[in-house]
């Protein structure tokens, strides 16, 4: 009797720790959401001010850069200065908070490219 009460005891605590991770994941994901629709926002009242721009997430030097008719996506990365060891394993585009485009760095090198617009978002992942 007495094992089976340690026994159910443990799995309690095993399922109360389980709990309490989920928990914590959930609030790790919506810090996540909030931080990145507090960045958009500030991009979007940066876009206002400055003028138009592409903004640039990842390892770059400069994480906005001045949009004009016609920038590329390979454009936009060179202004921002890529300060990255190795090619980047995706670029995604985001435009108006959704997937525009998503590429390999490779892809850029094969000189496939995308045009972008003012207020779009490249997040580049080492």
């Amino acid at each position: 009797m007495r094992t089976f009460c340690r026994l159910m005891l443990a799995v309690s605590f095993a399922a109360a720790g389980c709990v309490s991770r989920k928990t914590a994941q959930m609030e790790a994901r919506q810090a996540y959401m909030t931080g990145q629709q507090q960045a958009l926002q500030a991009q979007q009242r940066a876009q206002q001010a400055e003028g138009p721009a592409v903004f640039l997430q990842g390892p770059v030097q400069y994480p906005t850069v001045p949009w004009h008719e016609g920038m590329t996506l390979s454009e936009a990365i060179v202004d921002g200065v890529y300060t990255g060891f190795m090619n980047p394993r995706v670029i995604r585009v985001l435009r108006d908070g959704q997937v525009a485009g998503e590429l390999q760095g490779i892809d850029l090198l094969h000189h496939q490219d995308m045009d972008l617009q003012s207020g779009d978002t490249v997040v580049i992942i080492p």
